[in-house]
């Protein structure tokens, strides 16, 4: 009795320890990767919300401890900037939903870098980091892909597709609707017994006007019309230019040249100044 109660600590420890490694194991890859990207999304929106806060308050520091979405809705420490708390506050609750991208369908690496690439892409990000000079704005940027790249090399990539698998199930994907238009003549013109060529008369080309025979008269139309008699006026009033005010034009000049003569211009020549000779004395 007395060896067994000096055990019992010991078998206490071991049912509060061996439990967490076990659990580890039983843990599935795509459940761990699950956690990675929300662990992950909860440090980008922390450390995107702690830029923003220390820029704006230069005597203030974000507190370290609001590393959840519970713990930053209760922060409430903006002193006289209730705009900048409604902002906090709204991105705080859409930055929660970044963690909804992932999980639901393609679980792979590629999917996890490309949906956590996404949230710096994302209009509500750019519109709560947009009270950032643009220097820091890049710095930010910059400083979340190379967290991004940590996230990434932690990923369990044990049950991704290989290569092989994703390049056959590219391969068994049907062609879209162009592609099977395209590959139609070719298809066609393989065909080993081709159909009967179609009469030319009987089947007209939809694309192509048959020519108009000879005994059927032309139509015309109203733009036919309204050609011939802007042609017509043209002619008419050209033909009135010629005949009548050029002649009437050229006889009135005429009559003026021959009622204003021109009188001939003489050139009077200045006068020499006079020569004084003055006594010398």
């Amino acid at each position: 009795m007395f060896r067994f109660r000096q055990l019992l600590p010991l078998f206490l420890l071991l049912w509060l320890v061996v439990p967490g490694p076990l659990r580890a194991q039983m843990e599935t890859p795509a459940a761990a990767n699950k956690r990675l990207f929300d662990r992950t999304v909860e440090e980008l929106n922390f450390r995107t919300m702690e830029t923003v806060y220390d820029k704006s308050f230069a005597r203030g520091k974000f507190p370290a401890s609001l590393r959840s979405v519970k713990a930053r809705q209760e922060f409430n420490n903006f002193p006289g900037r209730d705009d900048l708390k409604k902002l906090f506050h709204n991105y705080n609750d859409i930055s929660a939903h970044y963690k909804s991208r992932f999980g639901k369908g393609r679980a792979d690496l590629v999917e996890f870098e490309k949906e956590l690439n996404t949230i710096l892409v994302d209009r509500n990000f750019e519109f709560f980091i947009r009270v950032l000079p643009r220097d820091e704005r890049v710095a930010l940027i910059r400083s979340l892909q190379r967290y991004i790249k940590q996230g990434t090399a932690q990923f369990n990539a044990s049950e991704d597709p290989a290569p092989e698998d994703l390049a056959a199930d590219a391969a068994a994907v049907p062609p879209a609707d162009g592609e099977t238009a395209t590959l139609a003549p070719a298809a066609a013109a393989e065909d080993p017994q081709p159909a009967p060529e179609a009469s030319l008369t009987s089947v007209p080309d939809a694309g192509y006007a048959a020519p108009r025979s000879l005994d059927v008269p032309p139509r015309h139309d109203w733009m036919d019309y309204l050609t011939l008699m802007l042609a017509s006026g043209s002619f008419l009033l050209l033909l009135y230019l010629v005949t009548s005010v050029l002649p009437d034009l050229r006889t009135r000049l005429d009559t003026l040249s021959d009622a204003e003569p021109t009188a001939p211009r003489t050139r009077r020549r200045a006068p020499l100044p006079e020569d004084r000779y003055e006594d010398e004395e």
